[in-house]
């Protein structure tokens, strides 16, 4: 591998959540485990429309603190169990005289030739601040390797501004996962009714011990709203992007996208960011008129919103009680202080047995909850085994079951061969690439197999910083033949069309030659 200088140790070129049926499952379950509905317990959804917590304070009072993903205005929201239907009425608006939305910006400085997106970043900070409103807090920090605060939340416009003048890209790699975590944690401190982090980046991702559900767990837990900013390297390597979109989606935030050539966003995308922020508030239902319902102790209760443009339904569990004059414990008849009481009773004379009627109930629903929560985990075991065995089976047979294209193998003692299963099929040092090489002479996305017209597969280079050779010339796009030697950065695979039963084959050896007759 000595023949071609090589620079390693750089960063290569590279590179809606859930809808509301999965949210509402999500609660419904919630509803069934034993608990999940107790009194003063919040019950947390997200669906496609709003993130919504829910707090039963007392038995008849629901208090729900919600935030429309887009912005608006609710125009109305009712409650309704087995066709009982209660308004809902706003206890608070967002945000309120004492209410303070924290925003921190945090922007990609990796790879010195992001310098022009990082100059176009700067000039846009300036339309985030004319977009901000006085209850509005703002930070900045920037990241590559590590993450460092220019600007600590809450300071100064000019503050801010002259913090932002000195970004420049000058980092080598991106550990985009755990800096982002870092910046989610930071942001959880900040004395502030809600958080908001805006990422600016083009999604790469290069750290391994930090991943995607790192981040959103932080974020919610710590109530943070993470707005996704994408910049786009070119059309192939926008894929990239997916990573941000994705925080962006599962911690109830929003993703815009900016132009590929101008680094250019829409119009008016700072304000719309900051109104999704802003909207909400707190909306209590009064459920007195629930109270002594058939279907009592922990249910679902159906909330139905309106908005100017749209309806939707949430689900959340809380707990009704039985009618009052049933669940009512009787008066102790009263003490008369002029007769001595009556002895207790002996230890050995037994104690009148409960009410077998009135037992019989509870038993019975304690293990239907049981029985539910046992259903519940063996569904999730049998979930997990099927996902095992679809990936034990994938590395010989493809997506759909068919056997693979080919196969790359490593050259090396393990030779482990690597199925193509599908095209196009990518390789780089990035977790979503089909093969993936952990090398830093391997670029984010460096190369990827495609299937040309005629059928056959095609090596093309992604715009990689070391290059792609085949039989040590370098290429930028060429059909595979078998046993072509391909150089991935410094790692070196060989392109076979032989399954593995093929190659553990020993070869022919002549063990004598005779003169035929």
């Amino acid at each position: 591998m000595g023949r071609r200088h090589r620079r390693s140790g750089t960063r290569g070129r590279a590179g809606r959540r859930a809808g509301l049926a999965p949210a509402c499952l999500l609660t419904f379950v919630l509803g069934l485990v034993p608990g999940a509905a107790r009194q003063g317990a919040a019950a947390a959804t997200l669906t496609e429309h709003m993130d919504i917590a829910c707090t039963q304070q007392a038995i008849a009072a629901l208090h729900c603190d919600y935030r429309l993903l887009e912005g608006g205005t609710l125009q109305s929201a009712a409650a309704e169990l087995d066709g009982t239907v209660v308004a809902g009425e706003h206890a608070t608006r967002y945000p309120g005289p004492r209410d303070t939305t924290a925003v921190l910006v945090l922007v990609d400085t990796s790879d010195p030739a992001r310098q022009p997106v990082v100059a176009r970043i700067i000039a846009q900070l300036d339309e985030l601040l004319d977009a901000a409103r006085p209850h509005h807090r703002f930070g900045l920090a920037r990241f590559d390797s590590k993450l460092e605060v220019l600007a600590a939340p809450g300071s100064t416009a000019d503050t801010f501004r002259a913090a932002a003048a000195g970004l420049s890209a000058t980092g080598r790699t991106t550990e985009l996962y755990r800096n982002v975590r870092e910046a989610v944690r930071l942001l959880g401190k900040s004395e502030a009714t809600r958080r908001v982090l805006l990422v600016f980046s083009d999604g790469l991702a290069e750290d391994f011990a930090y991943h995607h559900d790192d981040v959103v767990d932080a974020a919610r837990e710590d109530g943070v709203v993470i707005h996704g900013i994408g910049y786009p390297r070119s059309v192939a390597q926008s894929v990239a992007l997916q990573t941000i979109r994705r925080l962006s989606d599962e911690t109830g935030g929003l993703y815009v996208q900016a132009d590929p050539i101008g680094h250019t966003l829409p119009p008016g995308v700072f304000r719309r960011l900051l109104a999704a922020a802003d909207s909400g508030g707190v909306l209590r239902f009064d459920l007195a008129a629930l109270l002594g319902a058939d279907a009592a102790g922990a249910v679902d209760l159906t909330l139905a919103f309106q908005t100017s443009g749209q309806s939707f339904l949430v689900l959340v569990p809380v707990l009704i009680p039985r009618e009052p004059d049933r669940a009512a414990p009787q008066a102790a008849p009263p003490v008369d202080a002029t007769h001595t009481a009556a002895p207790p009773a002996p230890r050995h004379v037994a104690q009148a047995a409960p009410d077998a009627a009135a037992t019989a109930p509870a038993a019975a629903a304690s293990w239907r909850w049981i029985l539910l929560a046992l259903l519940t985990a063996i569904l999730a075991a049998l979930l997990v085994v099927i996902v095992r065995l679809r990936r034990n089976g994938g590395a010989r047979n493809g997506a759909d079951g068919s056997s693979p294209l080919a196969w790359m193998v490593r050259a090396d003692a393990r030779r482990q061969r690597h199925p193509i299963d599908k095209t196009p099929w990518r390789i780089g040092r990035g977790r979503n690439n089909d093969l993936v090489l952990d090398d830093h002479s391997v670029s984010r996305l460096h190369a990827e197999v495609r299937r040309n017209e005629d059928g056959q597969l095609t090596l093309n280079d992604l715009e990689s910083l070391n290059g792609v050779f085949v039989n040590d010339n370098r290429i930028d796009a060429i059909q595979l033949r078998e046993g072509d030697d391909v150089d991935i950065g410094d790692v070196r695979l060989q392109f076979t069309l032989k399954d593995e039963h093929y190659a553990n084959q020993d070869a022919t050896v002549v063990v004598r030659t005779r003169t035929p007759l």
